[in-house]
């Protein structure tokens, strides 16, 4: 299997000074609100969004202290959504951890989610490009509508193909654009170049979100520390589910654990059956597709290092188990 670090090697020194940008967000002089912050940076992920950034910018001219601002601002917005997203779920755990929800309450999580937001827009307004601050603030607006759909739908059993490829459009392949776009951008490189990032960034996002769905339903509670099948549970249809309900013309299980709102036994047996069935396969081949897509749309790029690390995170997305 594919090791991230060792993809992201070639920005593994910005990545590192992307890091102490995030902390500096949590210097303030009022002790809880640093403590407030430092737990939810101790949310970052991996770095796979800010790497996109610092990877795409080594296409053309590398600006480093262009893209190091933007890469945490990319990384800002992402733990800003989920601050949120925990606040809004009534989430105890993330990656294993309390969510800020859980320890600092309902108000204060909002709130700071809100300050997150805030100084991500002023990270991503420090290298002065105002094409980058616009897309910046279009990526806010379809990561907003992209959760507002999918708590206007929660427990809607008909939903199709494409209902979910909108809302994870929005909800996730947003931010992967505009990580890759704006470190496009940035390097100052062609408009053909910038369109092949973002095609890239797109599907890589999408092919992302498509397995992250795949692992609620393959992955175990103590691993993903939360039950398995949890986003079926809370009534939110993914990519396994709708192939189930595809086969499924009057909904099956779902339709009738979704009319009781999860009250029964229904939900449960529907996911049982979906982890033993092919619709994991067929999710997985679709994932792959999107991935295909995410390689094709950078094929035209010279052959650097930059390159070859964003073809390799294409396979690490289909590879991780969390």
């Amino acid at each position: 299997m594919l090791k991230l670090e060792s993809i992201l090697s070639p920005v593994e020194g910005e990545i590192a000074l992307v890091t102490e940008r995030l902390r500096e967000v949590a210097d303030a002089d009022f002790p809880q609100f640093t403590q407030i912050i430092e737990q939810a940076i101790g949310h970052s992920g991996k770095g796979v969004r800010p790497a996109l950034t610092l990877l795409s910018g080594q296409v053309n001219q590398y600006h480093r202290e262009c893209l190091i601002p933007m890469s945490a601002a990319v990384e800002l917005l992402h733990l800003a959504s989920l601050v949120h997203d925990d606040a809004i779920d009534k989430s105890p755990l993330r990656r294993g951890l309390p969510t800020l929800y859980s320890v600092w309450g309902d108000s204060a999580a909002t709130i700071a989610g809100d300050y997150l937001f805030a100084r991500s827009a002023e990270l991503a307004a420090e290298p002065g490009n105002l094409r980058v601050v616009r897309l910046f603030a279009r990526t806010l607006m379809l990561l907003a509508k992209g959760e507002l759909e999918e708590d206007l739908t929660v427990y809607e059993w008909n939903q199709s193909r494409q209902d979910y490829f909108r809302r994870i459009d929005g909800k996730t392949a947003a931010l992967f654009t505009m990580a890759t776009e704006s470190g496009a951008i940035l390097s100052e490189s062609t408009e053909s170049t910038v369109e092949s990032l973002r095609e890239y960034g797109r599907n890589l996002g999408l092919a992302f979100q498509v397995v992250d769905d795949l692992l609620d339903f393959t992955g175990e509670e103590v691993t993903m520390g939360k039950p398995v099948g949890n986003d079926l549970l809370q009534g939110v249809l993914t990519l396994p589910a709708i192939l189930y309900v595809e086969q499924h013309p009057d909904g099956g299980l779902i339709k009738r654990g979704f009319d009781t709102r999860g009250d029964g036994a229904e939900l449960g047996q529907a996911i049982a059956e979906i982890r033993e069935s092919a619709f994991i396969e067929k999710s997985l081949a679709i994932a792959r597709e999107l991935a295909d897509k995410a390689q094709q749309a950078i094929r035209s790029l010279p052959d650097t290092e930059a390159k070859r690390a964003l073809t390799e995170l294409t396979l690490y997305v289909l590879e991780r188990n969390r």
